[in-house]
């Protein structure tokens, strides 16, 4: 199939400045030519028509970029015209941000991450800010070591500023923003990991956990085939090592007696009190503060413990 001329680009984005979204969109398959110069510095001047757009428009074409097998060349696109400028301040501080310093290139690093996640937008919206929230936090320590603390915070925040700014549901934005702020807990994973500290993940994580572990199988670009086979080697053992956490708790059941042992222990009477003493047992094992095959003699000493306006 010929391109089709995109001279006419300009004038589309003068009519409708969200075309631009899907003019990059088209240029990237190859449906249109090269634009014209002239054409180019109209959309570069004129950027701010974006403002205009209704917020939610441009949410939804956005998505529909991201989840799209042309996403990594239109983002390059409409970073060249100035419109993720405009619409993603915070995505644009990342270009270049290592152009002259012995790190990787964060923005290609980004796009690369863009390209292996799954095409569901929140999980493409993850991978292009994961690291909004490296060029303000970006330091040289005394060692001339560069590092980037808390930026994971940070880059929450910033997500969900642009969230907010879209119009994005409040339940994406949370996903989103969760992912970002936590990504780093499944990347750091090691073999030495306890099961208690697993089940402080799996706490902590809540219903996010399949989004993180997703995310960190797409979360690097090392060039050395050693570093990538130790990637997936970790990854597939974490999930070996959470299903056999997830079936242990699945089967945990207060052994026989333990509330007749309880009422005794604690010198009360059975009542209401009981059932939420059962719960905060069941929260403790699932949060590993107590292992699935604790004794009779353990679940009494830690129901002890539990503040007594609790149950």
């Amino acid at each position: 199939m010929t391109p089709e001329p995109a001279d006419d680009l300009a004038d589309d984005f003068r009519a409708d400045a969200a075309s631009v979204i899907a003019g990059a969109r088209a240029l990237a398959r190859g449906e249109l030519t090269q634009p014209s110069e002239a054409a180019l510095v109209v959309i570069r001047r004129e950027v701010g028509r974006l403002a205009s757009v209704e917020p939610r428009v441009l949410g939804q074409a956005l998505d529909a970029l991201l989840v799209a097998p042309e996403a990594v060349a239109a983002l390059r696109l409409l970073e060249a015209w100035g419109v993720v400028r405009a619409l993603l301040p915070e995505v644009q501080a990342m270009v270049r941000l290592h152009a002259d310093a012995d790190h990787k290139d964060l923005w290609a690093h980004t796009l690369q991450v863009v390209a292996r996640a799954a095409p569901d937008p929140d999980l493409r919206w993850i991978a292009l800010c994961h690291d909004v929230g490296k060029p303000a936090t970006r330091a040289t320590d005394e060692g001339g070591r560069v590092t980037f603390l808390r930026h994971e915070a940070l880059g929450a925040r910033l997500v969900r500023g642009i969230g907010a700014r879209l119009e994005l549901p409040a339940r994406r934005i949370e996903r989103i923003a969760f992912v970002v702020e936590h990504h780093a807990r499944t990347n750091q994973f090691d073999p030495e990991w306890t099961d208690r500290a697993l089940r402080r993940l799996v706490r902590d994580a809540g219903p996010y956990l399949r989004d993180m572990l997703a995310f960190s199988a797409v979360d690097w670009t090392s060039k050395r085939p050693g570093e990538a086979a130790r990637i997936r080697k970790n990854l597939a053992l974490i999930e070996s090592r959470l299903a056999s956490l997830t079936a242990d708790h699945l089967k945990w059941s207060p052994p026989t007696g333990l509330g007749a042992a309880l009422a005794d222990a604690l010198e009360r009477l059975p009542g209401p009190w009981l059932g939420e003493l059962m719960r905060a047992l069941a929260a403790a094992v699932d949060d590993g503060r107590l292992e699935p095959d604790a004794t009779l003699a353990e679940l009494i000493a830690f129901a002890a413990q539990v503040p007594a306006q609790n149950v």
